[in-house]
């Protein structure tokens, strides 16, 4: 079975658009098959999205995982002042942000990196909607290499499902931050925030 967080090299290219409107604004993706939510905009990123925004971010962010490039255009759009950097281990959905990011005019660096086996840098901000079906050592490792890399007064923002394990992946980064607060519960989906790692 092709997941979307591997390399589908055998699959067949579909590559489309989609658009959609979120706060306001009309955005146009470049979506494949074989990458994470093809059809529509996934909720849980919409989520986070709005509530990050909420906190008016400045700095640098970066998005784990960032698939088609969805979190990081909508940060980009609506906090042009913020620094982001996407990292994707599937080289098909990275294209797709890649090119998303060219046609909306944003500057966004994304880069096709397996996190899990760690990544350089320090960053203000950093969100995920992890792998799920990756499995928890998947998770959990996106978990522990951001407590590595989120600057002083960081904070390390993620949404899980709640039938998905929300409940553990609170107590998980109980273990690597000094701080972790549930921001939201919608529809299902919590948006959990974690900062000052214990590391």
């Amino acid at each position: 079975m092709t997941h979307y967080f591997k390399n589908p090299e055998n699959l067949a290219h579909n590559r489309k658009e989609i658009t959609f409107r979120f706060l306001g604004i009309y955005v146009t993706l470049t979506v494949d098959d074989g990458v994470f939510s093809k059809s529509k905009p996934d909720d849980g990123s919409l989520y986070l999205i709005e509530e990050v925004l909420k906190h008016k971010p400045q700095g640098s962010v970066l998005d784990l995982g960032s698939g088609v490039g969805l979190m990081s255009i909508l940060l980009k759009q609506h906090a042009p002042d913020c620094s982001v950097k996407g990292f994707e281990v599937n080289p098909r959905a990275l294209q797709c942000a890649i090119e998303s990011a060219q046609k909306l005019k944003l500057e966004i660096e994304f880069e096709e990196k397996d996190v899990t086996k760690g990544f350089e840098g320090t960053y203000d901000w950093i969100l995920t909607n992890p792998p799920i079906r990756a499995g928890k050592a998947v998770v959990y490792t996106f978990f522990k290499e951001a407590s590595k890399h989120l600057a002083h007064h960081g904070k390390f923002v993620v949404v899980i499902r709640r039938q998905q394990g929300a409940a553990s992946a609170f107590k998980e980064l109980e273990t690597l931050f000094n701080d972790v607060e549930r921001l939201d519960l919608r529809k299902g989906y919590e948006i959990l925030m974690a900062q000052n790692p214990l590391t």
